[in-house]
């Protein structure tokens, strides 16, 4: 027995074992064991002499006076000590009971051979000395704790119960890591919750504790309060390989006060009001000071924070003085699904679904507002930008609510080529889009007159009629065409609509590549009214066109940067910088700013992918069921107007330029074919030489279009007449001219007086001078 307690000091029971180590150890005492029991067995039927007993009962009192003598032992600390002497005493003493038990019965008995069996399986279970000599597992990821707490045999471990078995390990038994919860599967990063025994606190740890538990560099572990808890939870965030919002959160009110709210800096007097942190995402509440209208200027903003993408860090404002600031780790647009039937169904407000938002929540739009009428809309985006994607979403979605659609394809169907037989009208080129819309104002005015004897004074979603919504893709080809009757009879019939269509259920949506006054046929009207209803800016090409699609409708303090054509995961200049090619970035087409209702939302349309030149998904989604179509009364109407309604799937004027062409020979109002179109005003002084502006007006079905010289024919006084008067006193420049009529643009001023020169009214003194012509 001396030599068992010298052993028992050399056991290092701090130091971590490897489990093959123990599981050797486990294995020889158990096989000790089993040879042992063979021995108790056979031996006491072989020799059953004195030295029999006296062998096997020494060993027994042996045992027990080396045991009686460790209990005597008053050492401090050595109490835990006998116990495990005790422990390491168990075999022997019941070997050799056994052992002399078998020798005191005579003869052989066949509980002998059961006795020792039993003996050696019950060893064999408790391994009382690998146990006494307290190792403790060296911890890896496919090493398995019993519930005692000693690794006997090697399993596979699931990552949480891994890293519960390390916070054991680091800290011992005060504390336990329960509801542990993994970010990412790819990814170590976890939370958990530490529990303290009952009625205590949990203890501080430094971060170097906490990194050290788990082996991650250290400040990437951090513990804070349970909401709710007292100190005997807390919880652990441990974030090794991504950011720590949280802990970024921490530092955002410094930086917001030094970097951006202080004298000079992105926007002074605007308090940080509250924050919180989502995943990937921070949202910041502010508000500037009582009795002052909030200010976010964007790109200073995203200086302040380091952001090199702007489509990171989404400002939305109440337009008064408070706004929400998101900040996000990479564009939270980088990827989106595709539509479904579901999302383009019409919902009881005249909703549909087409894309989500940065936030994460459904991007809807109107097709009509119950209660108001028809809609009207503007969608502003470059090539490439989205906007075909966009258009046939919401045609889509009209097409399964029921909604009867006119399709203007300006391009010669080459913008919406997916919307051809899918819509009640696809009109191609310029000259049957025209057509298109002197038909769709004669349905109106049918409306307006029924309306009027019915004593009804607004719409009801198929009471008697369905809503009527045209769409016209690349308009500006129309509203700027060089033909200037065309130019003057498509800005007319626009803004008409625009201004009393709403009222008899027929809306009007533009797609323009560009929102300024010369590709909008001169025509404020338009730009204004379009920007009532929907308003979706997409990538432009210029800031202007941006800050004329915001005026009179962004939100007070809003701040917009335009959408870059692609971005970058880590953002553009880790991606200059690193070397990347252009086309290693996500395109950015469908990202738009959506103006509804007073509000800007930063949102994506659904992903549609291109294939052979047209989107297959998108066709899908039209469905296989005819185009809505107009009510009997409503066809006869369009019909009567132009006589083309009946024929309108076989686009006859596609290769039709102008209407010289279209109506050569049908109505002797008609010019000539080759009637040249007016000379352009290359100097920009009103001045187009001597070749006549305009031709006479059309008859046929524009017969009763006011081709009257103003833009707004119910415009008093009109633009003419206040140029005729300033005039009278004498001739005047025309920067003159322009000054005195702020309230028109230049180029009106400069068209008015090239018409009045030529109906004789007025001409040109010298380069740059008007005058009236008898003066």
């Amino acid at each position: 027995m001396s030599t068992t307690d010298q052993a028992a000091p050399a056991v290092d029971i701090t130091k971590p074992v490897p489990t093959h180590v123990i599981y050797r150890r486990v294995l020889a005492e158990r096989t000790s064991y089993a040879l042992a029991a063979a021995g108790m067995a056979v031996g006491p039927q072989l020799d059953d002499s004195a030295w029999s007993y006296l062998a096997s009962g020494g060993i027994g009192l042996g045992t027990l006076a080396w045991l009686y003598a460790k209990t005597k032992n008053t050492d401090q600390g050595q109490g835990l000590s006998a116990i495990t002497r005790a422990q390491r005493a168990i075999p022997f003493l019941t070997a050799a009971g056994t052992y002399v038990a078998n020798l005191i019965t005579p003869g052989f008995n066949w509980w002998e051979v059961v006795d020792a069996a039993a003996w050696a399986g019950l060893m064999g279970w408790m391994a009382p000395l690998t146990r006494s000599a307290g190792l403790v597992l060296e911890l890896t990821e496919h090493q398995a704790p019993t519930s005692t707490g000693t690794v006997l045999a090697p399993r596979e471990l699931t990552y949480t119960e891994f890293l519960a078995a390390k916070w054991a390990q680091a800290t011992g038994d005060g504390t336990r890591l329960v509801s542990i919860a993994p970010f990412r599967a790819d990814r170590p990063d976890f939370e958990a919750v530490v529990v303290a025994q009952a009625g205590k606190a949990v203890p501080v740890f430094t971060e170097v504790q906490l990194a050290a538990a788990f082996d991650f560099p250290v400040g990437t572990v951090r513990m804070r309060p349970v909401q709710g808890s007292g100190p005997g939870r807390m919880r652990l965030v441990a974030r090794p390989t991504s950011e720590d919002t949280e802990a970024v959160a921490e530092g955002i009110r410094g930086l917001w006060e030094t970097a951006v709210s202080a004298p000079g800096k992105a926007a002074p007097g605007v308090d940080l009001i509250d924050h919180r942190t989502e995943k990937d995402r921070i949202v910041l509440l502010v508000a500037s000071p009582p009795g002052k209208t909030i200010y976010l200027p964007h790109t200073a903003i995203c200086s302040a924070f380091g952001i090199d993408d702007p489509s990171r860090l989404v400002i939305e404002t109440d337009g008064i003085r408070q706004g929400v600031v998101s900040i996000y780790k990479t564009n939270p647009l980088m990827k989106v699904r595709k539509a479904t039937v579901e999302d383009l169904t019409m919902d009881a407000k005249g909703r549909i679904t087409i894309g989500v938002c940065h936030d994460g929540k459904a991007a809807r739009m109107r097709l009509w507002e119950p209660g108001q009428g028809a809609l009207r809309g503007i969608t502003a985006g470059v090539t490439g930008a989205g906007k075909s994607v966009l258009q046939n979403l919401i045609l889509a979605g009209e097409k399964r609510s029921g909604i009867v659609s006119w399709v203007g394809d300006v391009q010669g169907g080459m913008s919406l080529p997916e919307a051809e037989g899918r819509v009640d009208w696809f009109a191609k080129g310029p000259v049957e889009t025209l057509l298109m819309l002197t038909a769709a104002h004669a349905v109106m005015k049918y409306r307006e007159r029924i309306s009027n004897e019915m004593g009804r004074g607004d719409f009801a979603l198929g009471k008697p009629w369905p809503l009527i919504n045209i769409t016209l893709d690349e308009i500006n080809r129309l509203l700027s065409h060089p033909d200037e009757a065309m130019r003057k009879a498509t800005a007319y019939l626009i803004a008409d609509i625009q201004k009393t269509g709403r009222k008899v259920g027929i809306g009007i949506r533009l797609a323009v590549q560009s929102l300024h006054l010369k590709d909008l046929g001169d025509d404020d009207a338009i730009r204004q009214q379009g920007k009532v209803g929907a308003l979706f800016l997409m990538r432009t090409a210029s800031s202007s066109t941006k800050e004329m699609g915001l005026d009179g409708i962004a939100p007070a303090g809003f701040q917009m940067e335009n959408i870059p054509a692609r971005i970058y995961e880590n953002g553009q200049i880790e991606a200059l910088f690193s070397g990347k090619d252009d086309e290693d970035g996500e395109s950015t087409a469908g990202m738009a700013y959506m103006f509804l209702d007073g509000r800007a939302k930063f949102m994506r349309t659904f992903f549609a992918e291109k294939v052979d030149g047209v989107y297959p998904d998108l066709i899908a989604l039209y469905g296989e069921e005819p185009a809505n179509g107009l009510t009997p009364g409503e066809a006869a109407a369009a019909q009567a107007k132009v006589g083309l309604y009946d024929l309108r799937h076989t686009n006859p004027y596609a290769d039709c330029d102008t209407l010289a062409q279209a109506f050569s020979g049908a109505s002797s109002s008609a010019p000539e074919p080759g009637t040249p179109a007016p000379a352009a005003d290359m100097d920009g002084d009103g001045d187009s030489g001597d070749t006549p502006v305009a031709p006479a007006p059309f008859g046929g079905p524009f017969a009763d279009i006011p081709f009257g010289l103003d833009n707004d024919p119910g415009e008093e006084p009109g633009l003419q007449d206040q140029i005729l008067e300033l005039l009278a006193d004498g001739p005047k420049p025309l920067k003159d001219l322009r000054a005195a009529l702020p309230d028109f643009q230049p180029s009106s001023v400069s068209n008015a007086c090239s018409q009045l020169k030529a109906k004789g009214l007025a001409t040109t003194r010298k380069r740059g001078v008007w005058q009236l012509t008898d003066s």
